[in-house]
């Protein structure tokens, strides 16, 4: 019992600690003070939730996608399910779960880098996941795309197992892979998709011969558990989501000439290094070139001289960033933030591997720490650490959580305990945001609900920044729409008229 209390406290232990209370403090900062987003998707994903609980609609599919005729899957909705019953349908209580899952992507980091190089390198994945700009982002915000890093952690812990076990890999690890991959593609198709090829390749070029027919037949039962709601809706609907995914496969330019394909290409790689520049050094673009000249520098140098687990994870790593590169030039459609989401983890781990290879001199481990210590000083300025101590909270804009719960309070402090009604105006067009607030935290916190018919009505009016002319024409059309007897800015810019009929 000793001997493990004392294991506790190793100062690998200690230093990993406060990395942890570091990464915690950078992703609790918005929930503590209610300032994560939400958004129109938000809204929408907690409405969605409620029926799930409180009318027990169980979702084969889960919200739309920027592809016509495709949805993400419902994994998100029931992955979530549990801690809005947990939390009573409060949204600080998913964004709380959203920094947690973060904050395990450390541990599980530190793990990680325990199994492939020891303490030294654990410690370093562990430190760049906790101050990275990019992770912490995703941290603070309620998206679905926004856990797969987590989940990808969790698959390259299961590939060690199958890169360093013998002939007789557990078939239950194929089965995870095979769960993790289709859990992925559930949450964000197009990264799933490319993500899984690469891993796929990997592990075809990597395992080889202790691939079995039983090991294959358990990852694919591993995805079908994943699929089942998707397979049961398709059936249902004569493969929708099927036809439209090919369609927008096949819907891209294909037939470009040579120097066309040489213009999508330079383009890439300039989407690929600004993500990788966020992930590690934001805003010092200089930085970012010498840490992709030291990280080329230094796997050429050492790649041979180290152990197999190291070369397997940065030939997966190098394989499944290709996979997204050469994918991503071919189907040219456009490439949004969420198609890349989970790449962060692959630029750490790569970046990390050459900080190990640095410092596993005892000489040169000192320039690896200075190193990581500049990433940190420069992440913390990004995400304003130091300012946060001494200036005002910001207030932000009306997609800011707790400056929506403020518009609920006044026009419920304007109500008096009589009955109203109220219209949202939102940028999205959807009030959804709103709909959640008036049904959940309204009658939670004032004991009655909006009614649908009242002479009282309040407008909530989200400031249009992209077009004034719409939200203009909109108060124009409901100019008759009840007498304006008060007008009222509240936080972030939101208007509350109060009108009579």
């Amino acid at each position: 019992m000793k001997s493990k209390l004392s294991a506790l406290f190793k100062k690998e232990y200690l230093i990993l600690y406060v990395i942890i209370l570091l990464g915690s403090f950078l992703r609790l900062q918005g929930v503590l003070t209610n300032s994560f987003a939400f958004t129109y998707d938000v809204g929408r994903d907690m409405l969605a939730l409620r029926n799930i609980y409180y009318l027990h609609k169980i979702p084969l599919i889960g919200q739309t996608t920027g592809l016509p005729g495709v949805f993400y899957g419902p994994w998100w909705y029931y992955i979530l399910t549990p801690f809005f019953i947990l939390f009573s349908g409060n949204p600080q209580g998913i964004a709380f779960v959203m920094a947690l899952m973060g904050i395990f992507s450390i541990i599980l980091g530190f793990l990680l880098g325990n199994k492939i190089g020891g303490n030294f390198l654990g410690l370093i994945i562990a430190t760049l996941i906790s101050i990275s700009y990019s992770m912490i982002s995703l941290s603070a915000q309620i998206w679905n795309p926004n856990i797969i890093p987590l989940f990808i952690i969790l698959v390259l812990l299961v590939l060690n197992k199958l890169y360093s076990s013998g002939k007789n890999i557990q078939v239950r690890y194929y089965f995870l892979l095979g769960l993790l991959l289709t859990l992925i593609m559930d949450l964000e198709i197009v990264f799933g998709l490319f993500f899984s090829i690469g891993i796929i390749l990997s592990a075809i070029l990597i395992i080889n011969k202790k691939i079995s027919v039983r090991s294959v037949g358990a990852f694919i039962l591993g995805g079908l558990v994943v699929l089942l709601p998707r397979i049961i809706f398709e059936l249902r609907h004569q493969f929708l989501m099927t036809k439209s995914f090919i369609a927008f496969l096949g819907g891209g330019n294909s037939a470009h000439s040579f120097c066309g394909l040489l213009n999508i290409l330079a383009n890439r790689l300039g989407i690929f290094f600004d993500q990788f520049n966020s992930t590690l050094v934001p805003n010092n673009k200089i930085l970012g070139y010498f840490i992709v000249v030291f990280i080329f520098f230094s796997l050429t140098l050492f790649y041979r001289k180290t152990n197999s687990t190291i070369k397997n994870y940065i030939k997966t790593s190098l394989i499944v960033i290709g996979v997204f590169l050469v994918g991503t030039v071919f189907f040219s459609h456009d490439i949004w933030p969420h198609y890349l989401v989970g790449l962060p983890v692959f630029y750490i781990l790569l970046f990390s591997i050459s900080l190990y290879f640095l410092g596993s001199a005892v000489i040169t481990r000192a320039i690896s720490v200075f190193i990581i210590l500049v990433i940190i000083i420069i992440n913390l300025n990004s995400v304003n650490f130091f300012q946060s101590f001494t200036t005002p909270l910001w207030e932000g804009n009306a997609a800011v959580y707790r400056n929506q719960l403020a518009v609920i309070d006044y026009v419920y402090s304007q109500a008096k305990g009589n009955n109203f009604k109220y219209v949202a105006y939102t940028p999205p067009v959807y009030d959804y945001t709103y709909q959640y607030l008036f049904l959940w935290y309204g009658p939670l916190k004032y004991q009655y609900s909006a009614s649908v018919k009242s002479d009282l009505a309040y407008f909530v009016l989200e400031p249009d920044l992209e077009n004034q002319n719409r939200l203009t024409t909109w108060l124009m059309q409901r100019k008759g729409d009840g007498k304006i007897i008060k007008s009222k800015t509240v936080k972030g810019g939101i208007i509350v008229q109060t009108r009579i009929h």
